[in-house]
């Protein structure tokens, strides 16, 4: 009688320790499941740039500082893209696959326009952000090169792809929020895109009211916006909101990872840029 008892307490442990095993597997297939790809590689963006989002403008002694941190605009595309700084053109290397950046860059030579353009042409993918009356804020005067640039000087660029970058004059109010399709941004005097003269071979779409302009370059494509300042995180972190939900105020940067996304995968404009 004890030995059938026994056989029997061993039985019903081993079906709890069964039951206990399988429950533990299914709990790590899920976990495995469902947590974010961390380890996935990130894509390439080359970045050139005369805002201070890399360095800051408190020169060498600022950025070894024990608390020093990058730009909360670099930081959020550093999470998504693996980075690579330059600042000359001329002496850039693309690899293949990928992107690039130009968010109010130093006026480039016309050696580097010609390269760029070239670039594009032979299937380069770039975005840039170029701002007619940048207003953010620095610690060097007007006309000191330090100073990231007040006004975008591509202009030739993007006359010979049949654009005109402008200022609008009637906003009495500089600062404004906007809605662009699906996001809601806050900037200041942003700019507006304009056609010139139409060239078969550059097909750009103005959208957005004028905030955006996607163009196929040759056989590659160039999406421009008529603003930098909404990379300023005045403009869209939101100290409150921020406090509160642990999220941004603004889509700012949701705005600029989707026209990334966009640029990456050939996908167009006209869902998440387009009003509803």
């Amino acid at each position: 009688m004890i030995d059938r008892l026994a056989r029997f307490g061993v039985r019903q442990w081993l079906l709890v320790a069964l039951v206990a095993a399988s429950a533990v597997l299914l709990w790590f297939v899920g976990f495995a499941a469902t947590r974010p790809a961390d380890n996935r590689p990130k894509s390439p963006l080359t970045l050139m740039t005369s805002l201070p989002l890399i360095w800051s403008e408190g020169g060498i002694e600022a950025d070894l500082a024990k608390d020093a941190a990058p730009h909360p605009a670099f930081a959020r595309l550093r999470t998504l893209y693996d980075i690579t700084p330059i600042d000359n053109l001329e002496t850039w290397d693309p690899k293949s696959q990928h992107m690039l950046l130009l968010a109010q860059p130093r006026a480039l030579a016309p050696r580097e326009l010609v390269r760029l353009d070239n670039w594009v042409r032979q299937g380069g993918l770039v975005l840039i952000l170029a701002d007619p009356a940048l207003q953010w804020g620095s610690l060097y005067p007007l006309g000191d090169k330090r100073r990231p640039l007040f006004t975008s000087m591509l202009s030739p660029l993007f006359a010979h792809w049949g654009l005109e970058l402008v200022l609008p004059l009637e906003d009495e109010v500089p600062a404004s929020m906007r809605k662009i399709g699906v996001f809601n941004i806050r900037t200041v005097t942003a700019g507006e895109w304009l056609p010139r003269a139409s060239n078969a071979a550059n097909r750009c779409a103005i959208l957005a009211k004028g905030l955006l302009a996607d163009c196929r370059i040759g056989k590659g494509r160039a999406i421009l916006v008529a603003d930098a300042d909404l990379l300023d995180a005045a403009f869209w972190e939101g100290r409150g909101m921020r406090i509160l939900t642990g999220k941004d105020e603004f889509a700012n940067m949701a705005m600029l990872q989707a026209l990334l996304t966009a640029l990456r995968d050939n996908k167009g404009l006209d869902r998440d840029f387009v009003g509803k």
